[in-house]
């Protein structure tokens, strides 16, 4: 065991564990000036010992060691210290342990071997500010409220619980998968996870694998020599290369041939490719995030995916619901999408009208968030003003929904007239109209309306709120107190 800080100070302290003195030695000297005491044990059983009566603040353990491996532990110290953080380091080849160990929350942070002295660097100082609350709303800040995350609008809780978790895997270069329904924001959310890494001043390439054949996406990604097919008439650099150490989005990857499928497991698990018509081999440095808007798991059951590899992609993954799961976040997306395109198409518009809003509250827009901002983006161009009115939004939307009472809500009955049993008109006094219609109290115009909107939603109550444009929050006081 040896120590690079005073261990009586009140910094953090930061345990390394690895069975190979050599890798030891080099771990220190790339976090020689960490703010931290840096204790280090070659053994895992010492390592255990030690913590039975000291709590790490932060502790890195190599995998493959003799006695225990490092996800065992790393489970240990968790079970003892459950508030200290674990980083493993680990080769490639052992996607499907450390996976399961990261699923389980055993670790929590992942570095492959051999590591990037930014890389690593990046995540300890992250991990370490946690304990010593020098980055407080960078990784332990729940975010509430409606925000703006780096393009994505919402105040859906499920959504900012995804925006934490891509903050949390900031820190790591392991393989992300990301899934959701067509136009949900895949690539958003890729883009996020890579501006938010420590390599985003690297390059982000984002390739849809459903737009190429199987000769031209091979060619993509891998790059060719000059003579390697017909056509091939100089050479090109693939995208494992243009990506460097920065990240590279696959998208609809469950589009891949099969043989495409192995040679992009070889690019995975060895971290090396090799480009078309040479046997030169390349190394590979980049992030790998790749997304399906189909279910992956039939496509493995069906046979059409290769399990190893979909285990290796999916180290974490990261789930987008649709639109019409996202509550109150429908309108704030309008209403984003609105100002946005106005200022674009240098219009006038400034909101939607009532019947505008309850109309795309009351659609169920498959195409999801891409419809939604195509939809507005086009009644922006062809119209004027500074209302969007729902008849704009019917001939928008007619390309997709037959006629208006397929989408027209049913409008909530605030006050129904009640007449007597003489009456059936109006009567008149001295030349005045008097109308016999009562007059309901305000709490039963409310309760009236919210049965209604939530009816009309089938017990949606976000989607409630959001057609009375009120907040979710104010839909359960207000039944609490019926």
């Amino acid at each position: 065991m040896m120590e690079n800080q005073d261990n009586s100070s009140a910094l953090p302290v930061l345990l390394l564990v690895d069975d190979d003195d050599n890798i030891l030695q080099a771990l220190k000297r790339a976090l020689y000036n960490t703010q931290a005491t840096i204790i280090d044990f070659n053994s895992p059983l010492a390592a255990l010992e030690y913590c039975q009566t000291n709590q790490p603040d932060v502790v890195i353990s190599d995998q493959h060691m003799p006695d225990m491996n490092g996800c065992e532990l790393l489970e240990k110290i968790r079970n003892r210290w459950p508030k200290s953080q674990r980083i493993i380091l680990s080769a490639y080849q052992d996607f499907d342990l450390v996976s399961a160990a990261f699923s389980s929350g055993v670790v929590e942070k992942y570095i492959c071997k051999p590591w990037i002295n930014k890389e690593l660097k990046f995540v300890v100082d992250k991990a370490l500010s946690r304990k010593v609350n020098v980055m407080p709303s960078d990784d332990n800040t729940p975010m509430t409220g409606l925000i703006n995350f780096h393009g994505m609008v919402a105040e859906d809780e499920t959504m900012h619980e995804l925006f934490d978790s891509i903050r949390h895997a900031s820190s790591t270069n392991a393989p992300i998968f990301i899934t959701g329904e067509t136009g949900t924001g895949k690539e958003l959310v890729a883009k996020a996870c890579h501006f938010e890494s420590y390599h985003k001043d690297q390059p982000f390439i984002a390739v849809n694998c459903a737009n190429f054949s199987e000769n031209l996406i091979e060619s993509q990604l891998f790059g060719h020599t000059k003579g390697a097919f017909t056509g091939a008439i100089s050479n090109q650099e693939g995208l494992f290369s243009a990506a460097k150490q920065g990240s590279l989005f696959l998208d609809e990857i469950t589009t891949l041939s099969k043989p495409l499928q192995a040679k992009l497991l070889r690019v995975v698990q060895e971290r090396e490719f090799s480009p078309l018509g040479t046997n030169e081999v390349l190394k590979f440095h980049a992030q790998i995030i790749s997304a399906s808007s189909n279910s992956i798991s039939s496509a493995v059951r069906e046979g059409d995916f290769r399990e190893d590899l979909y285990y290796r992609l999916n180290v974490i993954t990261m789930a987008l619901p649709p639109l019409r799961e996202r509550g109150g976040d429908l309108v704030h997306l309008a209403n984003f999408f609105l100002k946005k395109h106005s200022k674009i198409e240098h219009k006038h518009f400034r909101k939607f009208s009532r019947n505008a809003i309850q109309i795309i509250c009351a659609y169920d827009w498959p195409g999801n968030i891409r419809q939604l901002e195509n939809v507005i983006h086009g009644m922006v161009i062809l119209n004027s003003g500074e209302q969007i009115k729902s008849e704009m939004i019917i001939k928008s939307l007619s390309t997709t929904v037959k006629n208006y009472t397929a989408i027209q809500p049913v409008l909530p009955q605030l006050a129904q007239p009640v007449m007597g049993s003489n009456d059936s008109h109006h009567n008149t006094t001295n030349g005045q109209v008097k109308n016999n219609t009562a007059i309901q109290p305000l709490w039963q115009v409310e309760k009236d309306a919210i049965e209604a909107a939530i009816l009309h939603c089938q017990g949606n109550i976000p989607k409630a709120a959001a057609m009375l444009e009120v907040s979710p929050s104010t839909i359960y006081r207000k039944k609490l107190g019926w």
